[in-house]
């Protein structure tokens, strides 16, 4: 069961007044922020999209990849998940930023407050859904996701009018990240161009609001307690 997601956590940081501090606005790129942990499963394909990367390294000069909390540890902030890669393929501190620390949840709205868009990463297990794709939706940003075929995350999006997916089936499809990951963010870039928050279908995206959520896990669990009564 995925976290749900809260519109009015987002409209509330806005009038809040909270600084951002990791990294600030770049108007000369497109800023990307990814805030969560990273799944062990999804490391082979961040290295299909940094292979991409290099192998189109002018054109991805334009954009800015933030990964927020993905380290090893909550509190080290010397935990590097994302940069020994980075730094194998020449990409570290130019396109390619990590903060590992975990940072409190408001202030991971506000660095989606001032990115300019929001960088999704699934696993190469289809079961997986990431629940930061409803923050994502939910912090009017357009979104540039990377996810195996059969999460029901790709239908989120695409049927929400939020972004654009680059999905793959799994392990045997990794190579088709590489091949394709520079023409999706061709793609999201025109999105993003065009984009305008009245466009996502939020009728469709009710079903995963913090409220449905809970009243389904609620639901469960009198089920559970009935049954065991």
């Amino acid at each position: 069961m995925p976290m749900g997601g809260e519109i009015q956590d987002h409209e509330i940081v806005e009038t809040l007044n909270l600084e951002p501090y990791l990294f600030k606005k770049n108007k000369e790129k497109i800023q990307f922020v990814y805030a969560g942990a990273m799944l062990p499963k999804a490391y082979k394909p961040l290295e299909e999209i940094f292979k991409a990367v290099v192998k189109n390294k002018e054109f991805f000069n334009q954009v800015e990849f933030h990964f927020i909390g993905t380290g090893k540890t909550p509190n080290d902030e010397a935990g590097y998940n994302i940069k020994p890669l980075a730094e194998k393929y020449g990409l570290w501190e130019n396109i390619i930023f990590e903060y590992p620390f975990r940072i409190p949840y408001l202030d991971v709205l506000v660095h989606l407050n001032i990115a300019d868009a929001v960088f999704i990463l699934g696993s190469t297990e289809a079961h997986y859904t990431p629940s930061k794709v409803y923050q994502a939706i939910l912090s009017k940003k357009p979104v540039l996701a990377v996810l195996h075929t059969d999460s029901s995350a790709v239908n989120v999006i695409r049927k929400a009018n939020a972004g654009v997916v680059l999905d793959f089936n799994g392990e045997q499809a990794l190579q088709l990240i590489s091949e394709n990951f520079a023409l999706a963010l061709k793609d999201f870039i025109a999105f993003k161009n065009n984009f305008k928050e009245e466009q996502i279908n939020k009728d469709m995206f009710k079903d995963y609001s913090a409220f449905e959520v809970t009243k389904k896990l609620s639901l469960l669990l009198t089920e559970t307690i009935n049954k065991k009564d």
